[in-house]
């Protein structure tokens, strides 16, 4: 990689010695000449200045405001012990030893730390609640997007509320209430408010009476540094179960639990199905009028506010389709499914096999790397979207029979382009046709008694896109993942919600202070690599990372599919052909058979790179499958 213009750090230092001497010279010049008329410039302030206008203003930003909040040795500490989960027995031994070689320490961990000494908890719904607020739990985000502010008139809040399991002796659970404002940069969810019981809050008014209370205040104006906002709660993102408990109807097991359409489900070997996939749809207007009483329970405290009761709670494909179809159908090929739909024990060891070898082709962007079959039962939701949407297509290609895995290639495809942000504006409504395509051959090949809830809503999955966007902005990934987090915050089984309090108290007094950070940053420069023939100096680096993707000189994390001051060196294929026909060709979807790497080296504007590849081996050659997220 390689760009044209000076080390960043070479202009700082030219940039630093020129104040320098213009100070020098300041303090030798006589208070006399301060009278003079006029101040002139001279050619070394001509230089100081083209110095300065080369650095590019976003780097030299993002370099100066960080370097500018000198931070003492206590705040370092407190920073060091909240990152590392320190405890505070063992801060406190550290402190106690520190303040023998520097007396202005505090003696008390929980000084040093912010940590509030008493938190104020609510009964309600059978067990402990504790509310942050939606205000000052997105203050942060706010912070940090202060400038873009004054270009948004309304702040779309995503919500999630899910339970959340703590101990495996125990009972005791979470339900955090957790929130994301969707038209800002920052993603990262917060905390809105915490229950903590041994069960699901028995009432669902008390529950959420403080939430609702804050949106409906919000959602009247609010004023924040000067800017009139606006709050609209958008949607809330849940699995089914939580779904129905939070707009109380009927669950996903029941005969009236679709929460799109009026489709009556029919028991069927001791399961619900939902054979049927042209039913009317159900809208805000008829769930608030109750039009379907047989798929209510009662009043939903959420009908208080502005958020449609059904385009609302769209459904998230992390469940439904990850957790849901794709752990279906491996488990229907492994042992449950029809004879003419299973593997044999030779293609199981085969497809194991390649799954393995798949390991090392595998980008840093994923968390986990494929595992074997055997261990499927531990398979979390990203190993499934992996298998769907990366190695799945390419290593069942010759194991699975023609119409299975044809059947296989409509989910594939459907999931595919409502996952991509360049094809689900035009190919929206065709995915839509595929999915119905890919249930009605599902019950065909493995029994309609498989056509349960999750089968039956891929058939409403495309309309949610159109409302929502691609399916990843309405996915529980992030969400499960600060779910984690959060329950990593726990020290001990006794007294969880104020544990969880007082390190959030922690966490807010390390971090007040706010960093912006760059659109991107190049890394471990070096001077071994190709330039453009007309570039006579550049700065060479060996890693670019940028806000979705890493990019490094390996031959996993350097592939990239192009477009159309920095630049990339890159070397293309000489060979690419399409990797399927059915149901369309893959090249509509950027999917090629590729080999034959070209040893001539071309040029671009990183700007140009439209997306990070996966090289999923296929036999000698390689299938190149462009990425669609970023773990």
């Amino acid at each position: 990689m390689a760009c044209n213009k000076p080390f960043y750090w070479t202009l700082r230092r030219r940039a630093k010695d020129k104040v320098e001497k213009q100070l020098q010279s300041i303090e030798a010049t006589p208070i006399a000449e301060e009278s003079g008329s006029s101040t002139c410039q001279n050619d070394d302030d001509d230089v100081f200045m083209d110095c300065l206008s080369q650095i590019d203003e976003t780097e030299y930003m993002a370099n100066s405001e960080s370097e500018s909040d000198s931070t003492s040795l206590e705040d370092d500490l407190a920073t060091w012990a909240t990152e590392h989960k320190i405890t505070h027995v063992a801060l406190y031994s550290l402190l106690h030893i520190l303040r023998e070689h520097n007396s202005t320490l505090p003696k008390d961990s929980r000084t040093l730390l912010g940590t509030v000494r008493s938190t104020e908890l609510q009964d309600k719904a059978s067990g402990k609640y504790y509310h942050y607020g939606v205000l000052k739990s997105i203050t942060e985000v706010l912070h940090q997007n202060i400038y873009i502010l004054s270009n948004i008139n309304k702040l779309e809040l995503q919500v999630n509320i899910d339970g959340l399991p703590l101990f495996k002796s125990s009972a005791k659970q979470f339900w955090p209430i957790l929130g994301t404002v969707q038209n800002l940069p920052h993603k990262e969810p917060v905390t809105i408010g915490l229950f903590c019981g041994t069960c699901k809050p028995t009432s669902l008014d008390e529950y959420l009476e403080d939430f609702i209370s804050e949106v409906n205040e919000l959602a009247k104006g609010f004023e924040f540094e000067g800017v009139k906002l606006f709050l609209q709660l958008s949607c809330m993102v849940c699995d089914a179960p939580a779904r129905a408990f939070l707009k109380n109807v009927k669950g996903h097991t029941g005969y009236h639990g679709c929460e799109k359409c009026t489709q009556e489900g029919m028991y069927l070997e001791n399961r619900m199905t939902f054979p049927s996939n042209d039913m009317p749809l159900r809208t805000n207007e008829s769930l608030r009028n109750r039009t379907d009483s047989d798929h209510h329970h009662g009043t939903s405290p959420l009908e208080q506010t502005s958020l449609d009761m059904v385009s609302g709670f769209p459904l998230d494909y992390m469940h439904l389709v990850c957790l849901g179809i794709m752990r279906r159908l491996l488990h229907l090929w492994l042992r449950l499914g029809p004879l003419t739909c299973r593997l044999s024990g030779f293609q199981i060891n085969t497809l194991t096999e390649r799954l393995v070898n798949a390991q090392r082709n595998v980008p840093m962007e994923f968390a986990r790397k494929p595992r074997t079959l055997r261990e499927i039962d531990r398979w979390k939701a990203t190993e499934f979207r992996q298998f769907l949407l990366y190695t799945g297509p390419v290593m069942l290609k010759d194991l699975l029979s023609t119409e299975v895995y044809k059947n296989f290639m409509l989910l594939f495809v459907g999931i595919f382009i409502l996952c991509n942000n360049s094809l689900i504006e035009h190919y929206c409504d065709y995915a839509n046709d595929i999915l119905v395509l890919f249930v009605i051959h599902f019950g065909q090949l493995y029994g309609p008694k498989f056509l349960s809830y999750n089968a039956h809503c891929l058939v409403h999955l495309a309309d949610e896109a159109k409302q929502h966007g691609v399916l990843v902005k309405f996915s529980a990934f992030k969400y499960e993942n600060h779910l984690y987090k959060l329950k990593r915050l726990l020290r001990k089984p006794t007294c969880p919600l104020s544990q969880i309090v007082r390190r959030f108290s922690e966490m807010q007094s390390c971090c007040k202070k706010t960093h912006k950070t760059r659109p991107y940053m190049l890394r471990k420069q070096h001077a071994t690599g190709p330039i453009p023939a007309n570039f006579h100096e550049a700065a060479q680096y060996k890693e670019l990372r940028t806000s979705p993707y890493t990019f490094k000189l390996d031959q996993v994390n350097s592939l990239v599919y192009i477009s159309g001051m920095k630049f990339v060196a890159y070397s293309t294929f000489n060979h690419q052909e399409s990797f399927f026909d059915y149901p369309l060709p893959s090249s509509t979807l950027g999917i090629y058979v590729v080999d034959n790497l070209s040893t001539a080296v071309n040029f671009c504007k990183f700007e140009e790179i439209e997306s990070k590849i996966f090289l999923v081996p296929h036999h000698s050659r390689f299938v190149s499958i462009p990425l669609l997220h970023k773990e």
